[in-house]
């Protein structure tokens, strides 16, 4: 009868797996995953290593963009909440998860929630990098509640840790971004295309194409936003250039920008293509926000139609997705503007100011 392999060297390996997740490697992380599934059954027998190896199994999911999979270990672990105990490590990455899956499904202030529950225990957690994902984590969810100098502080923080180490190189990149979608919405623009650009240039040079997709993304989204409607063209086409991107879920957000960049140009025909692809991929995936905000494009430039952009900002603000509201709001509002229409345009003006009030407010739901 073969020996059994003690529990201590599969927490090891678990460990090390979780070292390539952190790391973005998701090659390595795959075939490693294989290697602890065949000794988890020949094991000494340990409950504590196969919730660690759950948990772990979860944050691997959420890398490889298997959202609900992840969802779906974790509500496994809830609904035994005995398991978790007292063991900070487990209690932390239970937390620590649970928070990255409720911002995948875009709830902000729940991720928060989670993450804050997940801060109890990180000081005993004595590890440079895994505090450094987790201001990460905390500074992208609190840039989508628009709580700018909150996610700074926190994006700066996870900078200076991972710099400083050299397998961290795409987690630093991706720190960077957080920085300069920051700059962005602080009309910090010039330091903001700067910053994407260096990434984009440190990205490619590294073979690190998903991060270079991201970045040309980001600084498309950033041209837009000051009205360089050729430069972010530009930018969000060389995005779906790159097969790395093309293939992620953040194609989708690209191709719907593409879209309303087009509109704005009064490129119809391009436009309109751009959104059919987008609303496809939209309802395959189940993404309602994103159908929420390609129906108002369409229903601003195709239809003309107030009642339907209504339509859908109400959805939008139903899921208290205010930054959405005021940003498509403030397009609606500059749209019937130059079309002589102030009523329409006052309307939309002051829509927007109302979102960002909500914004502001979103603060007070944190724990």
């Amino acid at each position: 009868m073969a020996a059994k392999i003690a529990f201590e060297a599969v927490g090891n390996s678990l460990n090390q797996w979780y070292g390539l997740i952190r790391q973005n490697n998701i090659t390595e992380a795959a075939a490693m995953r294989e290697e602890i599934k065949r000794t988890l059954d020949a094991m000494e027998e340990n409950q504590d290593v196969l919730l660690y190896f759950n948990l772990i199994d979860s944050r691997f999911k959420l890398l490889t963009e298997r959202y609900e999979e992840s969802g779906t270990l974790l509500q496994n672990i809830n609904k035994t909440p005995e398991e978790i105990g007292t063991d900070n490590m487990i209690q932390y990455y239970f937390y620590f998860f649970s928070g990255m899956y409720e911002f995948y499904k875009k709830n902000f202030i729940t991720a928060i929630n989670f993450y804050k529950i997940a801060e109890l225990s990180l000081h005993k957690i004595p590890d440079e990098i895994e505090l450094a994902e987790f201001h990460y984590h905390l500074a992208i969810a609190y840039y989508e509640i628009r709580q700018n100098i909150f996610s700074l502080n926190h994006a700066e923080k996870a900078l200076e840790s991972f710099k400083a180490h050299d397998e961290y190189t795409s987690k630093t990149l991706k720190s960077k971004m957080v920085i300069a979608a920051n700059y962005v919405d602080l009309q910090r623009f010039q330091e903001a295309e700067a910053l994407y650009q260096r990434v984009y240039e440190g990205a490619s040079a590294d073979g690190d194409f998903r991060s270079a997709g991201l970045a040309c993304m980001n600084l498309g989204i950033c041209y837009e936003r000051h009205d360089q409607l050729q430069e972010a063209r530009r930018c969000l086409e060389k995005a779906l250039s790159i097969p790395e991107h093309r293939q992620s879920v953040f194609s989708l957000r690209t191709k719907y920008m593409l879209s309303r960049v087009l509109y704005k140009m009064e490129l119809y025909a391009e436009a309109r293509e751009w959104y059919q692809q987008a609303a496809a991929r939209a309802a395959k995936k189940q993404q309602t926000e994103c159908q929420s905000k390609l129906f108002i494009i369409h229903s601003l430039y195709e239809k003309n139609d107030p009642d339907r952009i209504d339509q859908g900002l109400k959805y939008l603000e139903m899921k208290q997705h205010w930054s959405d509201v005021a940003d498509l709001a403030i397009n609606c509002a500059k749209y019937f503007k130059n079309q002589n229409n102030y009523e329409h345009s006052a309307k939309y003006f002051e829509k927007a100011c109302y979102a960002k009030d909500q914004i502001f407010k979103l603060t007070e739901a944190i724990s």
